[in-house]
């Protein structure tokens, strides 16, 4: 298996946390991964064998050829996963993919929808900057040049996207009150606001990067 791992450069940082690359030849087998509820949005774009994918051990179905993937809320997701494996990710700051295309969030949690059917025209540039790149360098730079283009057309940060970004690199380990208490929101504004520009309440939040944290320790340290 080759995993590649890249963060976002600084020019659109507050949009994108990071890029990835899956490879793997699994020839004749299929692979079923179980995931735990975890917080991140992202696009997958499928350059190989596509996963299947199962909830609660009912049948799989095939993912799209390009995914938009929102924050995952319960347990019982089961990814399979078989044939030549290619797929490259685009990993999102909390409130980064609102931000870029005004998707309201909470319609994206528990769901892999086809880019298309989110992001209408807006998905052409972008899955042919991935396509026709060659290799997993040339893929990081034609989506950072393509988001800088887009980044263009938002609106400036607010505190609530500091605020979110802080909760990230917390690990989710700071008080949401304190969080709140930063954005220049009341609690109430922030709860809101947060749950619309990224998905999830920021409780929900908070407490999947801490599990996500002690799943990553384990994995360090078994």
């Amino acid at each position: 298996m080759e995993i590649l791992s890249q963060p976002a450069h600084a020019a659109i940082r507050r949009f994108v946390r990071s890029f990835g690359q899956r490879r793997v030849l699994l020839t004749g087998v299929c692979v079923t991964t179980p995931l735990a509820a975890r917080p991140d949005q992202f696009i997958e774009f499928y350059l190989g064998e596509r996963y299947r994918i199962s909830v609660d051990d009912g049948p799989s179905v095939l993912a799209p050829e390009t995914a938009v993937v929102g924050p995952q809320t319960r347990p019982g997701l089961r990814l399979h996963m078989s044939g030549d494996i290619d797929v490259f990710t685009i990993r999102f700051q909390p409130t980064g993919f609102h931000r870029l295309f005004g998707v309201p969030m909470p319609t994206l949690a528990d769901q892999g929808i086809a880019i298309g059917d989110i992001l209408g025209h807006a998905a052409t540039g972008l899955k042919d900057a991935v396509r026709d790149a060659e290799g997993f360098d040339a893929r990081v730079i034609a989506v950072q040049r393509w988001v800088e283009r887009r980044a263009l057309r938002c609106s400036r940060e607010s505190g609530l996207d500091h605020a979110a970004r802080l909760l990230v690199a917390t690990r989710g380990r700071t008080r949401i009150d304190a969080i709140a208490d930063r954005s220049g929101l009341s609690l109430r504004q922030f709860q809101r606001r947060f749950t619309a520009e990224v998905g999830v309440s920021p409780k929900f939040y908070a407490r999947t990067l801490r599990l996500e944290a002690a799943l990553a320790a384990r994995n360090r340290y078994p």
